[in-house]
């Protein structure tokens, strides 16, 4: 009986390995990777992300790279927030990048260095990103510089007032040329107007901005100046713009 019993498990026990085996070849071959098509990108090309979710070994079968960019913590570019990685068909690849937002841009060793809102450089290139503003006055040791590490700055705060101003700034619809933080103060160009804004409070601040630009150029048209803010609060009675020279 024993025998007969053994006789009986063992063609079970080879189709499932058959079987198995089956299914691997499926998987090696089937899910190979073949292409990867990318979406949602802006800061980096589609070249790029296609090198960078294929740059291991185990990269040339697409469900892999499915489950280590879906479900495992992967390390991704440093302007990148996200891959959202599904398959097309078993050979294909999408990749749909989630961006950082950036916080401004600085000149950088012959090009431009993005850095996000916690102050971490993400991004050197000679392009300029639209919708970034330029900051100027930023002080840094390029020496100590690199990417995907914080700036080293001697006052990390300053990424929170350029966060806030840059924020306030799309608020109200306003595109200076350059924003400075020299010396831990803030100001804001336009054109030949300098707008101080000082270290705090730069929403009520620049709420006055634009109705206040539109009087300066009936009252003082093609006039450069400096507009003071940076002492302003809800019981100001004058913002005092004070003509160059």
């Amino acid at each position: 009986m024993k025998k007969k019993k053994r006789r009986k498990i063992w063609p079970v026990i080879l189709t499932v390995l058959m079987t198995l085996l089956v299914l691997a070849a499926a998987v090696v071959l089937l899910f190979r990777t073949r292409a990867v098509e990318v979406e949602g990108n802006s800061y980096y090309s589609e070249n790029t992300i296609s090198t960078w979710v294929q740059r291991d070994r185990l990269s040339v079968n697409t469900l892999y790279i499915l489950v280590k960019y879906d479900l495992m913590d992967a390390e991704l570019p440093a302007g990148v927030e996200r891959l959202n990685v599904s398959l097309k068909n078993p050979w294909t690849v999408r990749v749909a990048v989630e961006e950082k937002e950036m916080a401004g841009y600085v000149d950088y060793d012959g090009a431009y260095l993005y850095f996000d809102r916690t102050g971490t450089a993400v991004l050197k290139t000679k392009k300029q990103i639209e919708g970034v503003p330029y900051i100027e006055g930023l002080v840094f040791d390029a020496a100590a510089t690199e990417i995907g590490a914080t700036l080293p700055v001697e006052d990390d705060s300053i990424f929170e007032k350029i966060v806030d101003v840059s924020r306030n700034l799309k608020k109200y619809s306003l595109t200076p040329d350059r924003i400075s933080c020299a010396e831990g103060d803030v100001r804001i160009y336009f054109g030949t107007v300098e707008v101080l804004l000082g270290d705090n409070d730069y929403e009520e601040k620049l709420q006055q901005v634009p109705p206040i630009l539109g009087k300066l150029s009936e009252l003082y048209p093609d006039t450069a100046g400096t507009l003071h803010l940076e002492n302003y609060d809800s019981e100001s009675e004058s913002i005092p713009f004070v003509p160059a020279g």
